[in-house]
């Protein structure tokens, strides 16, 4: 039972470290889109579809697994998360454009440290010195990061902070709900969503797209619907407290990827905030474990 569970274990890590890599390629592609058109409007018809091709082999997943029915189409409650996600989506994908990779991702890992908070003042759950001292440790990362005084990329850094934010709320609401839907039905509904709401920046801005960027925006899709599918199996297969920690490997798949495809160097002072960040996150996930809020 001991080695079966410790295969488990390295499983979720393995799933976990995945999904990142997936959903850190499938950022890739849309901000090299970006950056070849120069043009933050073009991003509603990116995302839009992106979201055809992921929604659609998603959903077809799930029809020939039996999964989509009357009241996972109809959630309200679904939908609703899906509005967050798109309103998070549009300050990530413009933090994305102006921001290299390294600041971007450390500053949207401040989320779990936002939960942490959220939970705290909209669900009234109690949350000791221990990890509030993480929270507050958490900002000062972020202060190392954005380093006030400087503002190298301007008032860019906002994008990431007020997408972290969204995402926060979007995940304590998830967790009100998410014993009712499995969760790649909590994706597709998302999905759709998304697709659905970036549709609408078709009208304010159609661009004719060759092959070459359609071909881009199809990988896309298939890495971003890989990486929801990890992550799907990063939680059916370990707790939450073993995988959690790894999602922040995130950050090193963005730097590489940003030295690579987009020469972008990782200065002394961002690493040092991202390590302050990281630290706190995995504190509280720890300090969770502990209380028994997470398994």
């Amino acid at each position: 039972m001991f080695f079966k569970n410790k295969n488990k274990e390295f499983l979720g890590i393995l799933y976990m470290v995945l999904c990142m890599i997936f959903f850190s390629i499938n950022d890739a592609f849309i901000k090299y889109i970006l950056l070849t058109y120069k043009d933050i409007t073009i991003l509603g018809e990116i995302i839009f579809i992106r979201g055809i091709c992921s929604t659609a082999i998603l959903g077809l997943y799930l029809y020939y697994n039996k999964k989509i029915t009357l009241k996972v189409v109809t959630s309200k409650s679904l939908h609703f998360r899906g509005l967050l996600e798109s309103i998070a989506a549009i300050f990530f994908f413009l933090g994305l454009m102006y921001l290299p990779f390294g600041e971007l991702y450390s500053l949207m890992n401040l989320a779990p440290i936002l939960i942490t908070a959220s939970g705290a003042f909209l669900l009234g759950e109690k949350v000791g010195w221990r990890r509030w001292t993480a929270v507050i440790c958490g900002f000062l990362g972020v202060m190392i990061v954005i380093q006030p005084q400087n503002l190298k990329f301007g008032l860019a850094f906002i994008y990431p902070l007020i997408a972290a934010i969204f995402i926060s709320q979007r995940d304590t609401m998830t967790r009100k709900f998410l014993d009712e839907f499995d969760s790649l039905q909590v994706v597709l509904v998302t999905s759709f969503s998304v697709t659905f709401f970036f549709g609408f920046g078709i009208f304010f801005n159609y661009q004719p797209i060759n092959m070459e960027i359609f071909f881009c925006i199809f990988l896309s899709a298939i890495f971003v619907t890989l990486g929801y599918f990890f992550s799907v199996l990063t939680i059916k297969t370990a707790n939450i407290s073993t995988t959690s920690p790894f999602r922040y490997t995130i950050i090193i798949w963005g730097i590489i990827l940003g030295y690579f495809m987009f020469n972008e160097v990782p200065s002394i002072t961002m690493l040092m905030g991202s390590l302050i960040i990281i630290a706190s996150g995995i504190f509280i996930i720890i300090r969770q474990k502990q209380i028994g809020i997470i398994k």
